[in-house]
């Protein structure tokens, strides 16, 4: 009947991404790196990401749309493992520590940070711009946040100005 279908298109709208899409999602981000890693920005296009780890440029782009929003997803989840090992981030010590160690595990992570915040800064990557500034301010907020709590515990300089410190 009309309200079975009603009730059965709804529970399937509230359901959500599927856990396979997800899993896919995050098996996709995984690899990307070590293609990034091997070909640089410049042998990286979709095609030759999907080729390179098995999967058809189809799914990449119902994945991810576009190379840039792709490799945006693979800083976020790098982002995220950092912040999952960091903590609340209280401790400065273990933020510089783990960050050098998180940054170093990863081949390929720090020339695609940096390639990546190059590009933001060109006409029409208006999204990679937006993710920065955003990502920026965040940390400098984090790193105030820890070197307060280094002042307080008197491991961090008084005499500095906290801002100017965290950018």
């Amino acid at each position: 009947t009309h309200d079975t279908d009603v009730a059965q298109g709804e529970r399937r709208a509230k359901r959500g991404p599927y856990a396979k899409t997800a899993q896919r999602r995050k098996q996709i981000i995984d690899q990307v790196l070590a293609v990034y890693d091997e070909r640089g920005v410049d042998g990286t296009s979709m095609r030759a990401i999907a080729h390179a780890i098995g999967v058809t440029h189809p799914v990449l782009v119902h994945h991810f749309g576009t190379r840039e929003e792709l490799f945006l997803e693979v800083l976020r989840e790098y982002d995220d493992r950092f912040l999952a090992l960091v903590g609340d981030g209280d401790d400065l010590g273990k933020v510089i520590d783990v960050s050098a160690d998180h940054s170093l595990a990863e081949p390929g992570l720090m020339a695609l940070l940096n390639s990546m915040v190059a590009r933001a800064l060109e006409t029409g990557n208006e999204r990679s711009r937006a993710h920065f500034s955003a990502r920026y301010a965040q940390v400098r907020k984090s790193l105030i946040h820890a070197l307060r709590n280094g002042q307080a515990a008197g491991t961090v300089r008084t005499d500095i100005p906290l801002e100017d410190t965290a950018s």
